[in-house]
């Protein structure tokens, strides 16, 4: 039962009952003349327009929100049932014969005194009566002021109030918003954006249309309902590269930032992966010294070797490590990207070399799995953030002990999960501990870590990707390694 039914009821009753009363008491000597018989007259009829503002207040709100397809706000709700309660008030001081013309000459004077000394202020209220009238604007929408985006926390007859990006609330006028144009970013559309990166001159330019598409396309932020168009747009010359750009859609306006720096990071693992040089501002022969560099220094024979001579069973001395390096190629993914292998490696092993990756659905179609991968690396907390937050989840529970225990179990263990599975053992009932470590873990991914080999295949979408479909969880490296390379040292290694 609404709150206008509530309303309406009682007062049914009430009239009814005062003018039952008022009707059978109207021949006795007693109430039914004089004061007695006027008060409960009044009372009656006073009853009475009260149920007439209830009832009309709830058709006419009724019959707008059929027509608009949307509830009435409470600002709409106060200037009707005010229109109506005057309106209700006016007739009631007739009938009893109240000569209200000298009223209303001397209330027009004060009104029209009162109007101009607020002049602001019943402005911003009428801006305020057609931006509720009009649904343009909405709580959780962002408007451009000065080129700044803020977002609406809330809404009321005199003015609006944001919240600019740094975390400043900002009153604006009602009639600011209506006065002049103003972009408004509705939260729950999403917003076009677009972003220009360079390539080398000497690349096929749709290999990198192709995977610099894949790419943003993978992005958690970036709506899949739309599409992603990737394309060249000039040449430059003097920088021997061409200049391509991205068209895309994000889901929030406020992910525009975000996603743009992620398309920065991962063009830069993408590239590196692929073997794609990257531009120089000079000639092209230095752009491929450049890369040459680069390859050599992330990829150091003697440091690689006794990495691999740790995860490689079988005895493999630091040379036979050495000599594995140098025949293999390392490639590297940045924080949530899903490992996809470039295409010259199609063949190859893989061998993790750095980093830990979860294991994913092999397409993010649903919803609910779109929801769960919606928040980016660089959104979460960091590792002393993610300590702190362990620590006060904790002591929600067991109290202020939580985080003493939390600095003893963080001396002995290696890994975040070692320390929440740690002091998860200071939660007494079973039930509360693995909620704690579903929440603290998120639902605790299959990871896999340093030294496994990752089979690969090739997916639906025709690109050759790691089974199961694995993300990475952080920065990731994987050895890709030769077919044979590693029978050939390995019986080796045996042998001696």
């Amino acid at each position: 039962m609404n709150r206008a039914r509530t309303t309406l009821i009682p007062a049914f009753v009430l009239a009814t009952l005062l003018w039952a009363i008022s009707l059978v008491t109207e021949s006795d000597p007693v109430l039914g003349v004089g004061t007695a018989h006027m008060v409960l007259k009044a009372a009656a009829i006073v009853v009475t327009a009260i149920f007439a503002v209830v009832l009309s207040g709830k058709l006419v709100l009724s019959l707008a929100a059929s027509l608009t397809g949307a509830q009435p706000t409470g600002f709409q709700r106060v200037i009707i049932y005010g229109l109506l309660t005057f309106g209700a008030s006016f007739a009631t001081l007739r009938y009893f014969g109240f000569d209200l013309t000298a009223v209303l000459t001397t209330s027009a004077i004060v009104t029209a005194a009162v109007g101009f000394a607020m002049q602001p202020t019943l402005s911003s209220m009428i801006a305020g009566l057609a931006l509720h009238a009009d649904r343009v604007v909405r709580v959780g929408d962002c408007v451009l002021l000065d080129n700044e985006t803020v977002r609406i926390e809330s809404m009321n007859w005199r003015a609006a109030i944001g919240r600019r990006p740094d975390g400043q609330l900002l009153v604006i006028p009602n009639a600011k918003l209506t006065d002049a144009s103003t972009q408004v970013l509705q939260t729950n559309d999403a917003h076009r954006a677009e972003f220009s990166f360079l390539g080398p001159i000497d690349h096929p330019p749709q290999q990198i249309c192709d995977l610099a598409r894949e790419l943003v396309s993978d992005l958690a932020l970036v709506e899949k309902s739309k599409p992603v168009t990737v394309a060249p747009i000039s040449f430059e010359p003097d920088k021997e590269s061409i200049r391509f750009r991205v068209h895309y859609w994000t889901r929030s306006y406020f992910d525009r930032v975000l996603v743009e720096g992620e398309i920065v990071r991962r063009i830069w693992y993408s590239f590196q992966r692929n073997r794609i040089a990257f531009p120089h501002p000079t000639a092209c022969a230095l752009s491929a010294s450049t890369q040459s560099g680069l390859n050599e220094k992330l990829q150091d024979p003697k440091q690689m070797g006794s990495e691999i001579a740790c995860m490689l069973p079988g005895g493999v001395s630091a040379a036979m490590a050495e000599g594995i390096a140098k025949e293999s190629r390392l490639l590297l993914y940045a924080p949530d990207e899903r490992l996809i292998m470039p295409e010259w490696s199609d063949g190859w092993r893989y061998l993790l070399l750095r980093g830990e990756a979860y294991e994913v659905p092999e397409f993010d179609l649903t919803p609910e799995v779109a929801s769960a991968q919606g928040e980016l690396a660089v959104q979460r907390l960091g590792p002393t953030a993610a300590i702190t937050r362990l620590a006060d989840e904790l002591s929600l529970i067991i109290g202020p002990y939580a985080k003493l225990a939390v600095m003893r179990a963080g001396d002995r263990t290696q890994t975040y999960e070692q320390l929440c599975r740690e002091v998860a053992q200071e939660i007494d009932e079973p039930d509360t501990r693995e909620r704690f470590l579903d929440r603290m873990l998120h639902g605790r991914l299959r990871t896999w870590r340093p030294g496994v080999t990752i089979p690969a295949r090739r997916n639906a979408s025709g690109q050759l990707a790691s089974e199961p479909s694995l993300r990475a969880n952080g920065e990731v490296a994987l050895l890709a390694l030769p077919v044979g390379l590693l029978e050939q040292f390995i019986p080796l290694a045996a042998a001696e």
